[in-house]
């Protein structure tokens, strides 16, 4: 039987590779949007989830991600999801710089600490899936 999450290569031996854990990330966000879409999306509000989720999915594509997506992302008015990636940036949780194409734009990533934290959640997910 096969238990890995829809959407989750199946890894070579017992090697979870990082685009592994992109393509899950991104199969969570995905259904998260589904599920969102069946009810009513405030009961599952989780803004900062979906923005650590978005971000370590598009970490993967080496995609930079301006604020403006990432308010996007977060599924939320525009003010919430400023209020929350403000909040996070201030623990440290996120980075941000400037993009030097556009010095208008505003880039956001995950920090260090944060994105190993991801990686260590999203690979306990997988193993779980796979037994």
């Amino acid at each position: 039987m096969n238990t890995r999450p829809i959407g989750m290569p199946a890894p070579a031996g017992d090697a979870i590779s990082e685009a592994d854990l992109v393509q899950l990330a991104r199969t969570i966000s995905h259904w998260r949007r589904k599920r969102d879409a069946m009810f009513d999306s405030v009961i599952f509000a989780d803004p900062e989830w979906d923005i650590l989720l978005d971000l370590f999915a598009q970490s993967g594509f080496d995609r930079r991600v301006s604020m403006s997506s990432l308010c996007i992302a977060a599924s939320v008015p525009t003010t919430t999801a400023m209020r929350c990636i403000n909040a996070m940036l201030e623990q440290g949780v996120l980075a941000k710089s400037r993009d030097a194409g556009d010095a208008r734009r505003v880039l956001i990533e995950l920090s260090e600490e944060t994105r190993a934290k991801m990686r260590i959640w999203l690979l306990g997910v997988a193993a779980a899936q796979s037994r």
